[in-house]
């Protein structure tokens, strides 16, 4: 399952280069940032005093902006470890007014130090590690966010999908947070046999990306590893549209904006049809249906007032696919389908000059099918959450947040399931499933930064949280804090108490509401060193003691809350940009990780303790308008659970399989080598560009799995169905 999910290029450039409608009541202000020794600046903010209207230098240290603001207003220039600068203008209306800034040492403070620990931001004030240029740059990752941040440390793919483990953890342990909402599905042929899921969140959509494998603040509940947090588009720069044809897919996504700024709207819509791709790739695989899918979303933002935005923020995806899967006792197709609906409503005012507070309501809903032999469940998970954050400075060296959330959720699962897991035979004996079950949650939180001096900062929080299913209530203390010890590096620590309810699955499976929340406790000690995001250089060490995970009880059918573990480990990263030519990193993971099966029970390597991980990405910049790139992945073999052995039951005429301790062996090294290109250029006028990608270019072999013939006396090596693949599209601005 190959489908390169390309399309999001689209919403890139037709926010990028739709800017030539621009209406003669509309003043166009732009300039250059440089400092004292005339380097242009990158990721300076340039925002009108009082309003949203503003933007962000680019690597030339060139900015430009579009306003309906006129007469005398202050233009504010600020950025990382520059402080605060505010220019007096008088902006007439229809103009373009030039402004070009030379920012000073002397002029700036150096007192921004949140450099907090184990996270890799971009957007606003922050140290920019990863953005969305490089996102859809990195080859391999198929322009998909996730994907992404597996070339990052501590986070490792699932079976090369767009889900993510991070030090050691289970996929479940990551939360997405968008816009204030908890975003539990972002995928499409997620969980599909041999196949690799896509993300449905466009990165060029998101003017944040914070992510953040352990240490995070008390702002996050109900999640025991990590946090991916991103924050949406407000208003559009620009008007425009954008098309995109490729070898297995076409897209159409645009911007709009109204005359005055207060209104705007964005939409992105995917089509995906995988046949010419499998054909010219020589992909035999066989499925049935072939695999298809439709992703639709978009936003609306209005201006309320000058610091007031309602902003909507919606998201549909489909898919189904079929593939062949022999089995030790069912050979047939492995069927699968999917609807997911998102949708956030998000309210922001400031209440004073400094203050900020926020407002979401959202709900998602999730319907999956799954259909092999005598499986055929259907599950509905419905999600709602209500959420309010409010921040403000109480002094020069005090900040101070605070927030409040409701979660519900439901989960109800019906259909067919095998009675005996050893025979999946259309004809085999099976139980009913007709199962609801729901939860809500309520949390609370308070956090404080407290700047001890221009180079120590200190940040604490506590949060609690009510589980109405188990009706236990959990409290967190978390705390970090970070040493400036020169101008470009920091020395970081930070440590926690994390809780995460258990899937409303296990209470129903279990038959209990007794399970507890499981708990992570986190320790991190790091240091960095970041010279104007062209050098950084990051060393992280960790360890996370897990407690009150779920777990089987020795007879295997029943669920508990006794399982214990621990996660330990170190993260490298380096990253080199000499502009404008070469950006690349390399990251490197060292994690041990063991958890118990059951009380009583010896620690085991868990499902996902990848012991070492090394990803080297590069882009090369040929010229303006040409771009190559290559990636190169290498990890240790995920644990396994072998099969030893087999009994055989008259009773059902199939085998039951006798299995060794759990993940005792290991499948081989996982390699990889990605490369790309990127072409621009002109065609009957317009903005264009032609890409080209070949994924797994010396075509190696990874394992997917083993399986078994029907005795289980012979194993057969299940390989990745990622084969070397050739793509190919191009991209057109309407």
């Amino acid at each position: 399952m190959k489908i390169i999910l390309l399309f999001f290029f689209a919403a890139v450039f037709s926010t990028v280069y739709s800017q030539q409608d621009s209406l003669k009541t509309t003043s166009v202000v732009k300039g250059t940032v440089k400092n004292k020794s005339g380097k242009f600046l990158e990721n300076v903010n340039v925002v009108i005093e009082g309003t949203i209207d503003g933007t962000s230098t680019d690597e030339k240290g060139y900015y430009e902006f579009e306003t309906g603001k006129t007469g005398k207003r202050v233009i504010i220039f600020s950025a990382v470890d520059f402080g605060e600068k505010k220019m007096d203008v008088d902006i007439e209306p229809g103009s373009v007014f030039v402004l070009d800034v030379t920012l000073s040492n002397t002029e700036f403070k150096t007192d921004e130090i949140n450099v907090t620990a184990s996270s890799f931001t971009s957007g606003e004030n922050s140290r920019v590690t990863l953005s969305p240029l490089e996102i859809t740059r990195i080859p391999g990752a198929d322009a998909d966010l996730y994907r992404a941040i597996t070339t990052f440390p501590g986070s490792n793919q699932v079976d090369e999908g767009s889900r993510i483990a991070v030090r050691g953890g289970d996929p479940s342990e990551v939360l997405t947070f968008l816009d204030g909402a908890s975003l539990y599905n972002p995928f499409l042929f997620s969980d599909n046999y041999n196949t690799s899921s896509y993300s449905t969140v466009n990165p060029w959509g998101m003017k944040g990306i914070n992510f953040s494998s352990g240490g995070f603040s008390a702002k996050y509940g109900n999640v025991l590893s990590a946090v991916l947090d991103l924050q949406s588009y407000d208003i559009p720069q620009t008007k425009g549209m954008f098309a995109i044809i490729g070898l297995a897919n076409a897209g159409l996504s645009g911007v709009y904006k109204t005359k005055d700024n207060k209104f705007g709207a964005t939409f992105s819509a995917g089509q995906f049809f995988i046949k010419p791709m499998l054909a010219i790739n020589n992909d035999n695989t066989d499925f049935s249906p072939t695999p298809t899918a439709s992703n639709f979303g978009g936003t609306l933002a209005y201006k309320t007032s000058h610091t007031g935005l309602l902003k909507y923020y919606m998201n549909y995806s489909y898919d189904d696919m079929g593939v062949r899967s022999t089995g030790p006792s069912y050979d047939g197709y492995y069927s699968g389908k999917t609807k997911n609906f998102f949708t956030n409503l998000k309210y922001s005012f400031a209440p004073t000059d400094v203050s900020l507070l926020n407002t979401s309501v959202s709900l998602s809903t999730y319907n999956r099918t799954d259909k092999y032999g005598i499986i055929n469940t259907i599950s509905n998970s419905i999600y709602g959450k209500v959420r309010t954050d409010f921040g403000t400075p109480v002094s020069e060296k005090v900040d101070i947040s605070t927030g409040m959330e409701y979660e519900y959720n439901d989960y109800k699962a019906n259909g067919t399931a095998p009675m005996y897991f050893y025979n999946l035979r259309e004809d085999a004996p099976f139980f009913t499933l007709d199962n609801l079950d729901k939860t809500g949650r309520a949390g609370v939180y308070l956090e404080t930064k407290y700047k001890i001096s221009d180079n120590f900062l200190v940040q604490g929080g506590v949060r609690s949280d009510y589980y109405t299913l188990t009706k236990k209530t959990v409290i967190d203390p978390r705390l970090s804090v970070v040493l400036r010890i020169t101008q470009h590096s920091f020395l970081k620590a930070a440590t926690g108490v994390y809780h995460q309810n258990p899937g409303l699955v296990y209470f129903l499976q279990g038959n209990t509401t007794d399970l507890k929340p499981e708990q992570a406790v986190h320790y991190i000690i790091g240091y960095e060193y970041n010279r104007d995001n062209d050098f950084i250089l990051r060393i992280e060490s960790y360890y996370k003691d897990y407690s009150n995970l779920v777990s089987n009880s020795i007879n295997y059918y029943d669920y508990t809350s006794d399982g214990k573990g621990y996660a330990k480990g170190m993260d490298v990263f380096l990253k080199v940009r000499l502009k404008p030519k070469f950006n690349g990193w390399v990251s490197y993971s060292y994690v041990d990780s063991k958890r118990t099966p059951y009380d009583g029970a010896d620690k085991i390597s868990s499902d996902y303790d990848i012991t070492h991980t090394l990803s080297l990405v590069s882009e090369y910049n040929i010229s303006d308008y040409l771009t190559v790139g290559a990636t190169y992945r290498v990890s240790t073999g995920k644990p396994y659970t072998p099969v030893i052995g087999s009994v055989y039951d008259p009773s059902q005429n199939a085998y039951i399989p006798l299995y060794a301790q759990r993940n005792s062996a290991r499948f081989p090294a996982y390699t990889r080598i990605d490369v790309n290109a990127q072409y621009i250029f002109a065609l009957f006028g317009r903005f264009a560009v032609a890409f080209a990608a070949l994924n797994n270019l010396l075509n190696t072999k990874n394992l997917y799995e083993y399986n078994y013939n029907f005795d289980y006396s012979r194993k057969i090596a299940v390989s990745s169905s990622n084969i070397r693949t050739i793509y190919f599209g191009m991209g057109l601005q309407l």
